[in-house]
């Protein structure tokens, strides 16, 4: 998206801008509610860029609204919080498979329940970090997590501080695992304190996540750039 978005500005503007987003997504990954920001030695007429960009941009990409931001705004570093929603679609379906996952196999929806509450507060997340990156910091805050139950489908939402890279596709892909098997609670715990990649499950398609929207101390855009499912 970045690419796409910095492309777009530089046929807009004649000039090379580099944008900065909210935070990063792996290929194929959706988004709603993305903030970014660019720095710019002249005055933007916001009206006049969301008519420029919204031709210049691919149909998949459109730019909402544009405002004018504070020096100190950072659309990473000033979030204090981020949402994603994965989706799951249980029937088969001509519509929406682009954006969800399509898996009819028999869930244990109370064990998904209890596995997404044991999310919430302060962990370690390291058993569903990308294995093979950077050693980061596994310690993440998680406000939000809980399965929705829809007819034909389940949707995954959460709210952190803080993700690591790979970790919402990886707790969908194992609690997935789990639930199929029903290997019950102990067995998710041994695996969430384990602190290794190489205990837990698959990765779930990136398909069916899509980055919700973040929170910012100031709301730039009304709240709009809040997940919308809080």
């Amino acid at each position: 998206m970045q690419g796409v978005l910095e492309s777009s500005l530089a046929t807009w503007l004649r000039t090379e801008v580099a944008v900065v987003g909210v935070g990063r997504t792996d290929a194929g990954v959706h988004a709603q509610n993305y903030v970014a920001h660019l720095e710019v030695d002249r005055a933007l007429d916001a009206g006049e860029m969301l008519f420029r960009m919204n031709r210049f941009l691919p149909d998949d990409v459109v730019l909402l609204e544009a405002v004018s931001a504070p020096e100190t705004f950072h659309a990473r570093f000033s979030a204090v919080a981020r949402g994603y929603a994965y989706r799951i679609q249980r029937n088969k379906t001509v519509f929406g498979r682009d954006t969800a996952w399509h898996y009819e196999r028999e869930l244990n929806e109370s064990l998904l329940h209890e596995m997404a509450s044991s999310l919430l507060g302060e962990h370690h997340f390291g058993a569903f970090e990308r294995s093979g990156g950077a050693e980061t910091n596994g310690i993440c805050s998680i406000h939000l997590a809980r399965w929705v139950v829809e007819d034909g489908a389940l949707e995954f939402q959460v709210v952190g501080n803080r993700f690591l890279r790979n970790m919402v596709r990886s707790l969908v892909g194992t609690m997935v695992e789990q639930a199929v098997t029903d290997r019950g609670l102990a067995e998710w715990n041994r695996i969430f304190s384990s602190q290794k990649r190489t205990e837990s499950g698959p990765s779930a398609p990136a398909q069916g996540l899509t980055f919700a929207g973040a929170h910012f101390e100031a709301h730039l855009f009304d709240g709009r750039e809040n997940p919308q499912f809080i």
